[in-house]
């Protein structure tokens, strides 16, 4: 049982290191958490998952499309992370 516990703390911890750096590479540019840059604050962001994703999939206003350019996992791991850092 130990063992389990271990493996998924692990998997939980170089997955966030990996959304941190996606978060930095695609959307730090335009978006921080708590301040407004090109894009809204992550605090200020839709609390709705679907929202969040066909935001990020879609072109709205000043926000790129990353249809295509990112994958559908990438896109859920990032709606989870706005969404766990509002």
């Amino acid at each position: 049982m130990l063992l389990l516990l271990t493996l998924t703390f692990s998997a939980s911890a170089s997955e966030k290191l990996d959304v941190d750096k996606l978060f930095k590479q695609r959307c730090s540019l335009c978006h921080a958490i708590n301040k407004k840059k090109l894009g809204h604050a992550i605090k200020t962001m839709s609390s709705e998952k679907e929202v969040l994703r066909q935001i990020i999939i879609k072109w709205k206003n000043s926000m790129p499309s990353y249809e295509g350019k990112l994958t559908s996992t990438e896109i859920d791991v990032l709606v989870n992370y706005l969404l766990a850092n509002q």
